[in-house]
């Protein structure tokens, strides 16, 4: 319980997809070993596209899939559902809980929030009987509720690619009020069709250099020239600490309450000189009842787009000051790509990983460095580094920016 009177919130779970792996180990040797993911889209003909790349799930998702879901309700869910089912099978599998019920726990105490955009429900050219249920909103969250017998709370956050991050604020209540004692929360994405790619092209958000798509999302590097369109999701298993220590499950990390705001600047652009990142990091590290010097490593938003990079460069030494030279900041989008409304909840995952290991990611493509930009963003490769409190921040379009600290378990 914490000096509040809200229960604190273990986190006893985690699951992932990625481009560097189906779940979380082998997400983690990929990040470990500095692989490069970015390759031309497989799952469309990208013909026609100024961006042909992007960072899709390895061979064996679908076998995967087809292993979770049964036949028939694959067919009602689209691409980005089944990821989120999937990524929230393995963080409750993680947490030992039980699919038949023998583990004690109540499920009408457990509940699930699902961070995302929408289904990423793409029409085709032909009548689709399964439309509506592919096209639900909700889905994400009823399926997993529903495949996992949970019968608590059961809800979708929708703000962009800070989803993941207002989902584990929403989780996190719902445990600290005492309304359920684990939540399954995260975000899961897939954005990987011609549409999404063609719309998002029109934003000139994209890298259109496809002479080596590997190396095209590069945050903070000079040559940055926009984000790498990625899938996956990330979830996590938040649970009451009483909970959690009752029932001798292993906990990773606490998770405070997330900083949350919202900039009112731009729908497109964040707001000038990092600002309202800023003021979202100083929130967090207020709910959370630490100073600035506490944080050691920071998992940033880190787009490789040439403003967000700057600005939160900029917010990150507002925040810390002369602290800032000290932090440990990496950008795993370098690894996974922008997944988009799943990137907090698959950053979220990594960086609970990072503190319980002790090792910091690395930013993968950061090989020329800009002058403008210049803290340390571990580019050479991962760093072991005592790690006692992690930040991760998620800075969305339309201003909606969540950021979630993690400590190590006292």
């Amino acid at each position: 319980m914490s000096a509040s009177g809200e229960r604190r919130v273990a986190v006893t779970g985690l699951g992932l997809m990625t481009g560097l792996g189906l779940d979380v180990a082998s997400t983690w040797r990929g990040l470990m070993a500095g692989r490069r993911t970015g390759a031309r889209f497989r799952l469309f003909p990208p013909e026609g596209l100024k961006t042909t790349f992007g960072v899709e799930l390895p061979d064996g998702a679908d076998d995967l899939f087809a292993q979770l879901i049964k036949p028939r309700s694959r067919t009602q869910m689209t691409r980005g559902t089944r990821i989120a089912v999937a990524t929230a099978h393995q963080a409750l599998a993680d947490a030992g809980l039980d699919p038949a019920g023998g583990d004690g726990i109540d499920r009408e105490r457990v509940g699930v929030v699902c961070g995302g955009t929408g289904t990423g429900y793409a029409p085709g050219p032909d009548p689709d009987d399964h439309r509506i249920l592919r096209n639900m909103a909700s889905a994400p969250a009823a399926w997993i509720s529903l495949r996992e017998k949970l019968l608590g709370p059961s809800l979708v956050v929708s703000t962009a690619c800070s989803s993941g991050a207002y989902a584990l604020h929403a989780a996190h209540g719902l445990i600290a009020r005492g309304e359920c004692d684990l939540v399954v929360a995260g975000a899961a994405d897939s954005s990987v069709n011609f549409l999404d790619v063609r719309g998002f092209g029109a934003l000139l958000a994209l890298a259109e250099d496809g002479d080596d798509p590997a190396s095209a999302s590069r945050p903070f590097d000079r040559r940055r020239s926009g984000f790498v369109l990625g899938e996956g999701g990330g979830m996590l298993v938040l649970e009451a600490e009483e909970s959690a220590r009752r029932r001798g499950a292993r906990m990773y990390a606490m998770l405070h309450s997330p900083g949350l705001s919202s900039e009112g600047y731009n729908i497109l652009s964040p707001e000038p000189d990092g600002r309202g990142m800023a003021r979202t990091i100083r929130r967090a590290l207020e709910r959370a009842g630490l100073a600035p010097e506490a944080i050691d490593y920071v998992n940033a938003h880190g787009t490789s787009t040439p403003l967000n990079d700057r600005y939160e460069t900029q917010a990150l030494k507002d925040v810390f000051g002369a602290h800032a030279a000290a932090l440990a900041v990496s950008s795993t989008k370098g690894a996974t790509g922008h997944c988009l409304s799943a990137a907090a909840g698959v950053e979220a995952v990594i960086a609970v990983k990072a503190l319980a290991l002790q090792i910091v990611p690395p930013t993968l493509n950061l090989t020329d460095p800009d002058p403008e930009l210049d803290l340390d963003y571990v580019p050479q490769g991962p760093r072991p580094r005592a790690l006692r409190h992690v930040l991760s921040s998620s800075f969305a379009f339309g201003g909606q920016n969540g950021v979630c600290i993690f400590s190590a378990i006292p």
